[in-house]
């Protein structure tokens, strides 16, 4: 562990309202590695996310805070009662997720902002325009107005933390300053899944399939994170209640995770023998492990996202419908190389299903490559640029 200097910067951070847990390692790992004082605040949830929340208490410096939600037809504004204690905190700088609906976020732009210390947003470094995918064609008014908005809470910030380089290209397009862009490659704690992989790599594949109870010698598909409709694990059921064998082969499918959709998906598998569903588990948990190692892909049909970086981890692949809503992790994929993009409809989803589990030798060397690009999304990398980046900027203005 680092030694901590005599005056360390003091950094709040806000960010999705609560601790996620594949947010929980970095914020580990930032706490015993940095120089500087960072303060996670957080609460509940947004009640219109599914997000796997960490539970407290937590090995780091945070504060946890209750929150107020307004509705207003479908959108949610959220005011966290963090304003004061970050108003008498002496902070040096602070950290806003790049969203809207936390009301209480520009009370505290506006703060950092008379007292002339650094705020840094953290996001994708654009906003997507979710709307065109829902209802097809061009973006709808709201959207076209939240992307604009979206671009100028950009330009306020004294730094931008993107997730990964098109943050980067977008923010220097809407004239964001180079030296107030760092790409951080957002990831999860792939160390942490990297040693899990290695605790179960001598487990007898039998046993793993009676845990779970899956079928002997079936071609397992993998699917975690939460049951949203956005990630239309529909699909993936509708496959497998169709495709109980591929080539001869039993093919089952395994669902990890938990969301609004449950009860909807284990409607739609009604008594088919193949489909499994496991709730929602702990990335930590060694069961995840263990359905990885079985697996020989991990399937998310709609929005994909750090499902990509878990499935790395452990040497699988993806395979994902091709649009344009993925979330910005989908540039850690090599199309054709260690994951499948399958362009057109639901039924050309199923057929590449079809053609990819039909093929040991595909699979094999898309696994081979996943594995290999495990290597650059390891979470080391992820806190020495985060931190570096708020370090320099809050030294300048400390300077000034």
């Amino acid at each position: 562990m680092l030694q901590k200097p005599v005056k360390p910067y003091k950094v709040a951070i806000f960010h999705q309202g609560c601790v996620p847990v594949y947010r929980r390692g970095f914020y580990v790992r930032l706490s015993e590695t940095s120089k500087n004082d960072y303060v996670v605040f957080h609460g509940k949830p947004p009640s219109n996310t599914s997000l796997q929340v960490a539970q407290p208490p937590f090995p780091f410096a945070n504060v946890e805070v209750g929150t107020v939600e307004l509705r207003l037809k479908k959108a949610l504004l959220i005011w966290q009662r963090a304003v004061s204690r970050f108003a008498s905190g002496r902070f040096d700088g602070v950290v806003i997720g790049h969203e809207f609906k936390f009301l209480s976020s520009f009370a505290i732009l506006a703060l950092a902002k008379l007292r002339r210390r650094p705020v840094f947003w953290w996001g994708f470094g654009y906003r997507k325009a979710y709307g065109s995918w829902d209802e097809g064609g061009k973006p709808p008014l709201k959207d076209r107005i939240a992307l604009w908005a979206a671009d100028k809470l950009a330009c306020w910030g004294d730094g931008y933390l993107a997730y990964t380089e098109k943050g980067r290209d977008h923010l220097l397009s809407i004239g964001v300053p180079a030296d107030r862009i760092q790409v951080v490659r957002n990831t999860i704690d792939v160390e942490e899944q990297i040693a899990l992989a290695e605790a179960v790599a001598g487990s007898d594949d039998a046993d793993i399939r009676a845990e779970f109870g899956l079928r002997p010698n079936a071609d397992v598909l993998l699917y975690v994170g939460r049951l949203v409709p956005r990630k239309e694990v529909d699909s993936l059921v509708r496959f497998a209640v169709a495709n109980r064998d591929v080539d001869g082969r039993p093919v089952d499918v395994l669902v990890i995770g938990d969301g609004e959709e449950r009860a909807k998906l284990e409607a739609l598998a009604g008594d088919a023998p193949n489909i499994r569903f496991a709730g929602a588990i702990d990335p930590s948990d060694i069961r995840i492990a263990k359905a990885m190692k079985l697996s020989r892909a991990v399937v998310i049909p709609g929005y994909l996202g750090l499902a990509i970086n878990h499935a790395f981890a452990h040497g699988r692949p993806i395979v994902t419908r091709k649009h344009e809503f993925h979330s910005p992790e989908i540039e850690y994929l090599t199309e054709g190389e260690d994951s499948l993009l399958i362009p057109g409809d639901e039924a050309a989803f199923h057929q590449g299903l079809k053609t990819f589990l039909a093929s040991p030798q595909e699979q094999a060397r898309l696994a081979a490559n996943a594995m290999d690009q495990r290597e650059t999304l390891r979470m080391d990398y992820m806190v020495r640029a985060y931190d570096d980046f708020i370090s320099r900027v809050v030294s300048k203005a400390d300077a000034r």
